[in-house]
């Protein structure tokens, strides 16, 4: 596979990928996408929630991989709407309302987050081809959102202080000041399947870092793969997950890095001094409060969908 061009990849990682033709002017069509419980999305719709795309490769024509990614990106976007249109729906079944005056404030709070003064704001809606109308139905509809999300999902993710306490115990390593793990690191081509490249690793018929030299598409290509020192507290949360309890020369389970695929080799652990509980207690409750959320969200989504009636036509 050919590395993606740098003018794409931020688009990309911003956009937590998404699709599209030879030229980003063919893209943009009219016609129904989708249909939720009889509530259409357009392809007008979706084109706006991908604008800030077109517009990073408007002009250019794109080479097969990079039309995959927006493919991809695309359909992520319509995804997320159809989500979008569930959540809503289901707010009306619990008579959320979220009033004017909420949406005004929560919009002033917005500017002042960002220290934008209310000249700014407007310049930033005009770039963004959005009137201050729009802004505000949007807001509302993420307010209504998280306040559904809120008193349906949240209220029921309890995190006990016996599980806070097993989690340090298994984790103490993580916990550590100055605890550190030294990486290695595959990001495989499209197409590569990183769990059989594992397990021929593993069966001997090459090393991780022939298998990085080779076929990885990422950072320590000619290294063996070799991306240095890492603290454990600053590694992504399925990195950690799935480096917890390794050894040194150990490999582990497949993890995803944008839209690839990537394999993990611990090449050396180091050790820090050993943190008590207390002052990790908070870090831990939130790592295992966060897990939960996303566990019980998936599956609030999922009765959603088993529920609707959904129909995806021509994206």
């Amino acid at each position: 596979m050919v590395p993606l061009p740098a003018v794409l990849a931020p688009i990309l990682l911003a956009l937590l990928l998404l699709g599209s033709a030879a030229r980003a002017e063919d893209i943009v069509l009219d016609g129904i996408v989708a249909t939720v419980n009889g509530k259409i999305i357009t392809r007008y719709e979706v084109d706006e929630q991908m604008r800030p795309v077109y517009e990073q490769i408007r002009g250019r024509t794109l080479a097969p991989e990079e039309r995959r990614q927006v493919e991809l990106l695309r359909r992520q976007a319509l995804d997320r709407m159809v989500e979008d249109l569930l959540i809503l729906e289901d707010s009306e079944r619990y008579k959320l309302k979220v009033s004017d005056a909420e949406v005004d404030e929560q919009i002033k709070a917005f500017r002042e987050k960002r220290q934008m003064s209310e000249e700014d704001f407007k310049k930033q809606l005009e770039l963004q081809h959005m009137t201050r109308a729009e802004f505000a139905r949007n807001m509302k509809r993420d307010m209504i959102k998280h306040r559904l999300i809120g008193g349906v999902v949240t209220s029921k993710v309890v995190v006990t202080d016996t599980e806070v306490e097993q989690e340090y115990n298994q984790r103490k390593a993580e916990f550590s000041k100055d605890s550190m793990v030294q990486l290695a690191l595959i990001l495989l081509p499209a197409g590569m399947s990183a769990q059989e490249l594992k397990a021929n690793i593993e069966a001997g018929q090459m090393t991780f870092a022939q298998a990085a030299d080779k076929y990885s598409q990422g950072p320590g290509t000619g290294q063996g793969g070799d991306i240095g020192y890492i603290a454990w507290k600053d590694l992504a949360p399925e990195w950690g997950a799935a480096l917890r309890g390794l050894k040194a020369g150990q490999i582990a389970q497949p993890v995803h890095i944008k839209d690839f695929e990537g394999l993990l080799q611990v090449i050396s652990l180091k050790e820090g001094e050993e943190l008590p509980l207390d002052d990790v207690r908070e870090q831990i409750y939130t790592s295992l409060h966060e897990g939960k959320f996303e566990k019980a969200f998936k599956e609030y989504l999922e009765k959603l969908r088993e529920k609707a009636v959904i129909e995806y036509r021509n994206l």
